[in-house]
């Protein structure tokens, strides 16, 4: 079975104007806004084109370029200006178009990523960036399960309180799919790392984040992390 979702299974969740995050999510969010922020400042590509897919509700409004927001429903895009309504797997733009494509939110998850990260290598001009991020099946929370290790599972977790389904993907299966798409990884980046193991020692949410917050600084392997971060340039 390949990895993803169909349209109808994720419309009553995701085909709305507001979304509220719950305060997991919420610092993830904020944890990728600086990870974009600082890979893509002063970024030289030959486009200034960037590609938000999947983008929800959310736009990133950086100043030095000019944003297509791409999602598969039209309620949350119908309000931005320069609006696609499609799936991550077959996206409706000319080759090589793109400086940046950036597929965060764990959008992966919902995803078939063989197809998705195929689509992205052919919009993506050279040198193009790419940051996508993902679940990861060697995350802490994953440890000891039957998921663990696994090129793709599905998993349930909890989202604003409310059981939720996802794909999560092994970080070496990632990997070699950049690689046969002619991406070259430049970074890796954990989100949740100290959190993961304060919770999964079953210490409060509340708790977890503030642990977190205090140990950022710390190295922590990004394999372990709840959401990896990959930021790869197109060779």
């Amino acid at each position: 079975m390949s990895p993803g979702f169909k349209r109808n299974e994720l419309q009553h969740r995701y085909n709305v104007r507001t979304f509220h995050e719950d305060e997991w999510h919420a610092y993830s969010g904020h944890r990728t806004l600086q990870y974009l922020t600082q890979h893509l400042h002063n970024r030289a590509s030959n486009s200034r084109w960037l590609l938000n897919a999947g983008a929800g509700v959310y736009e990133f409004g950086l100043s030095t370029w000019n944003e297509v927001c791409l999602d598969l429903f039209t309620t949350p895009i119908c309000a931005r200006q320069h609006a696609l309504c499609a799936s991550i797997e077959r996206l409706p733009l000319k080759s090589s178009t793109m400086g940046a494509v950036i597929c965060v939110g764990e959008v992966l998850g919902y995803s078939d990523p063989a197809a998705a990260l195929a689509e992205f290598a052919r919009v993506l001009s050279k040198s193009g960036i790419l940051i996508c991020d993902f679940g990861s099946s060697r995350g802490i929370r994953n440890w000891f399960t039957k998921s663990y290790g696994r090129a793709a599972d599905l998993i349930i977790v909890d989202y604003n309180r409310t059981p939720e389904r996802t794909w999560i993907y092994d970080p070496r299966y990632i990997d070699s799919l950049l690689h046969s798409f002619g991406f070259q990884i430049r970074i890796k980046l954990g989100t949740h790392t100290w959190s993961a193991l304060a919770k999964r020692l079953r210490l409060s949410t509340r708790t977890a984040l503030s642990l977190q917050r205090n140990l950022e600084g710390l190295w922590f392997p990004p394999v372990w992390a709840d959401v990896m971060t990959i930021v790869a340039l197109k060779t």
